[in-house]
């Protein structure tokens, strides 16, 4: 990877935006707001088609609007790499020299300093390893063995870095590349590059792989209620004559099929299982049917339905639930968020979708280190955020610092049903006012 390369890639590279609606400005005069109200129409363009020509990002956030003007609402961003299909022409070169162009499925993209028409521009050959969307984790990520230093690109001094920061031991990062390169202190060093366009010392990290555990499908096959077996050491029960005998050891994190049925026994409450065993109650999360649903729970409406105290996630599609799976809630879980590690309960909206963020939110992603480019990141009009989780495998225990974090599977599967859906090639889509319908999250006791 040559310096000349990396100096037309770091030109690019700028800090992450956040999606932000702009207000309108009032007039009083008639003809003004008439005028106003033209300008701030979204024009009616065909929707570019799929095989048509492409148009790729070439800044760290690429932004696309809902006009062609940079005071209109955003509507997301495409990444560095990233190329969408475009109109053939421009819509118009207002504000924008390189042009406005149109992109698929919606909104406008100025052509320039962030987006390029010229697919063999060199941040193309560079930034080709684009998120999977089909994976668990949409990059290859690794860990840092003790603090870590963050570097970018030193343009005075050719193949060199210099930092611009530190990461806490135990931190997280997704790789795209690696560079050898000086180091500050003169050093050849191997860097492993960040979706960004930064890097870190190849040695002060290792691998790091997904936790395995998967949510369970609502179906013909597995029916609620079921229970999830989330300690170790569980077993199941055989009940005779009014006596409980232990039989076989539970596989921690797997689930359990219940008929509904349960019984008392000195004192301790057993559920039937499908196959005529019994669990104890206090051994299991049981994943209950609902009988009773909140206003906005129609045919149609998509919600997600979260409780604190047992860690349990259902989604629903009116009152037909479609899937369960645990999750992690704040440490402190009932507490006060706004003063401690808990999850602020309340009904909220899903207002943006993020394929990776390094931007938490309210709440951080973790307390004790830092993650980059976590996955599978849904914003809450709380301030919260849904987000997968790979530095942790207690699901269905307290965990966090208050956000709402799911096994990696879990995440990607979540983040592909809710609305709005992510447009092919964009890495983040906010949840526009036009929208008809928005994805509902109850978060409660």
């Amino acid at each position: 990877m040559s310096p000349r390369l990396l100096a037309r890639i770091a030109t690019t590279l700028g800090l992450v935006s956040a999606l932000v609606s702009p207000g309108c400005n009032g007039k009083d005069d008639a003809l003004a707001s008439a005028a106003s109200a033209a300008e701030s129409a979204i024009p009616d363009v065909p929707e570019p088609p799929a095989d048509g020509p492409k148009l790729a990002a070439i800044a760290e956030t690429t932004t696309i609007y809902e006009r062609p003007a940079t005071d209109s609402a955003q509507l997301g961003y495409l990444r560095a790499g990233a190329m969408v299909a475009r109109a053939a022409q421009p819509f118009s070169k207002d504000g924008c020299p390189g042009g406005w162009y149109p992109i698929r499925p919606r909104g406008f993209v100025c052509v320039g300093e962030q987006a390029t028409l010229d697919l063999s521009h060199p941040t193309l050959a560079v930034m080709k390893t684009l998120p999977r969307r089909d994976a668990p984790l949409p990059y290859a990520y690794v860990r840092s063995t003790g603090p870590a230093k963050l570097y970018v690109w030193d343009r005075s001094r050719g193949a060199a870095v210099r930092e611009i920061g530190k990461l806490r031991a135990r931190s997280r990062v997704a790789v795209v590349g690696s560079w050898n390169a000086m180091d500050p202190e003169g050093k050849m060093q191997r860097l492993a590059m960040t979706p960004a366009g930064q890097f870190v010392r190849a040695d002060d990290f290792t691998d790091d792989e997904a936790p395995p555990f998967q949510g369970i499908e609502v179906n013909d096959e597995h029916k609620l209620p079921f229970a999830f077996v989330v300690k170790r050491g569980v077993r199941s029960w055989k009940i005779a004559k009014g006596e409980a005998t232990k039989l076989v050891e539970l596989e921690p994190l797997s689930v359990v099929d219940l008929t509904g049925k349960f019984r008392t026994l000195a004192g301790e409450k057993f559920w039937q299982t499908a196959e005529d065993k019994w669990v104890r109650h206090k051994d299991v999360t049981v994943v209950l049917k609902r009988h009773v649903y909140p206003d906005f729970a129609n045919a149609t409406q998509k919600w997600i339905d979260v409780s604190v105290v047992t860690g349990v996630m259902v989604l629903y599609q009116g009152k037909k639930p479609v899937f369960a799976t645990l999750v992690s809630v704040g440490q402190e879980r009932l507490g006060d968020p706004a003063t401690s590690a808990s999850t602020q309960l309340g009904t909220f909206a899903i207002t943006a979708k993020h394929l990776t963020s390094s931007k938490p939110g309210t709440k951080p992603f973790d307390d004790t280190s830092d993650m980059q480019d976590v996955p599978w990141v849904q914003e809450l009009s709380s301030g919260q955020s849904l987000h997968g989780a790979f530095w942790h495998s207690r699901f269905g225990v307290e965990h966090g610092p208050g956000n709402v974090q799911l096994s990696p599977a879990d995440a990607a599967r979540l983040f592909t049903w809710t609305d709005p859906p992510l447009p092919d090639g964009w890495h983040a889509v906010g949840s526009s006012a036009r929208d008809e319908q928005k994805t509902i999250v109850l978060v409660r006791k």
